[in-house]
C-alpha cells in the first residue's frame, strides 16, 4: 500500500467514525412512512446506525438495521423519440438544418420543394459541400429515376467517390421512397392496362435483335415490363436489365406478373 493508499483509508475510517462515510451518497433506503423509493438521501452513516431523510414526504428516520440501506436504482433512461427526418437527411445535412433550417424541419414530412431547398442552403453554406464533389440533390434524383432507383448505377453514372457522395444519392432515394414517392414514375405513372402478350412477345424480340421500335410497340413493352404508361426509355433497358432478364419478364407477362416491375419497387424500397 502507498502512502497516498494510507492517507485514503485513514480519512475513510476517520470519515465513518463521524457518521461522513462517503458510502452514504450511493444509498436510498425505501421510505418506511410513504413507502417510495429512491426518494431518500442518507445524510448520516457510521459503523452501526443511519439517518435519512424521504424528499417526497419529508420524514426523518434513524434506523441501526444498515442492511436495510440500498445502492440508488440506476435512472431509467426514456428513449429519445427518433427524428422523423433522419432517414432522409444524410446526417451532415440533419445537423446543420437542426441549426440553420429548424423552421424547415418542424414538418412531419419535407415536401420536394423542401427537400430540395434544404440541400441547396446546405450545399452554399455547409463546409466543403460543393467542392467536395457532391451531387446536387436534383441531379441525383434525376438519375435515380432514370436508372430504376439503383444507387450503385447511378453513383457509378456520376462518378462519384466516398462515402458523403453515395449518402447523397441513398438519402436521396431513400426520400423519394418515403415523402417522395408520388413522385416515382414506378407509382405515379402506374396503369391497369394490359397490352396483348403476343404483341409484347413480337415487340421484345424485335427490340433484343437491336431493331428500332414504333412508338406504340415500345409503350406496350414498357408497359408490359413495368406496368406504366413511362420510365426508361427503351434504348437504356439493356443497360438496366440483361437480355435473359427481359426474355423471363415477358415470358411470364401471359400469368400476371411482372417480375422487372417488382425489381424496381425493391431498389426504390432498398
Amino acid at each position: 500500500m502507498t502512502i497516498l493508499d494510507s492517507l485514503r483509508a485513514h480519512a475513510r475510517m476517520a470519515a465513518t467514525a463521524l457518521g461522513r462515510s462517503p458510502e452514504r451518497e450511493a444509498l436510498s433506503p425505501r421510505c418506511p412512512q410513504c413507502g417510495r423509493d429512491g426518494t431518500t438521501a442518507v445524510y448520516r452513516l457510521g459503523r452501526r446506525s443511519a439517518r435519512f431523510w424521504c424528499a417526497r414526504c419529508e420524514a426523518v428516520v434513524s434506523t441501526r438495521d444498515l442492511a436495510a440501506l440500498r445502492e440508488v436504482p440506476a435512472p431509467v433512461m426514456l428513449a429519445l423519440p427518433a427524428d422523423p427526418h433522419a432517414r432522409y437527411l444524410a446526417p451532415p445535412v440533419l445537423a446543420w438544418a437542426r441549426t440553420a433550417a429548424a423552421k424547415a424541419l418542424a414538418a412531419t414530412e419535407l415536401d420536394r420543394a423542401t427537400y430540395y431547398q434544404l440541400h441547396t442552403r446546405f450545399d452554399r453554406t455547409a463546409e466543403g459541400s460543393v467542392h467536395s464533389g457532391l451531387p446536387t440533390v436534383s441531379a441525383a434524383i434525376g438519375r435515380l429515376h432514370e436508372r430504376c432507383y439503383r444507387v450503385d448505377l447511378v453513383v457509378d453514372d456520376l462518378s462519384l467517390t466516398g462515402p458523403a457522395a453515395r449518402d447523397r444519392v441513398d438519402y436521396a432515394r431513400r426520400w423519394l421512397a418515403g415523402p417522395g414517392r408520388t413522385q416515382c414514375w414506378i407509382v405515379s405513372r402506374h396503369v391497369e392496362d394490359r397490352p396483348e402478350a403476343e404483341f409484347v412477345e413480337l415487340a421484345a424480340k424485335a427490340y433484343l435483335r437491336g431493331e428500332p421500335l414504333e412508338r406504340d410497340q415500345a409503350s406496350a413493352l414498357r408497359t408490359a415490363l413495368f406496368g406504366t404508361d413511362g420510365g426508361p426509355r427503351p434504348v437504356a433497358l439493356l443497360e438496366l436489365f440483361t437480355p435473359d432478364e427481359i426474355t423471363a419478364a415477358v415470358r411470364v407477362y401471359r400469368t400476371g406478373t411482372r417480375p422487372l416491375r417488382e425489381a424496381v419497387l425493391a431498389a426504390l424500397e432498398a
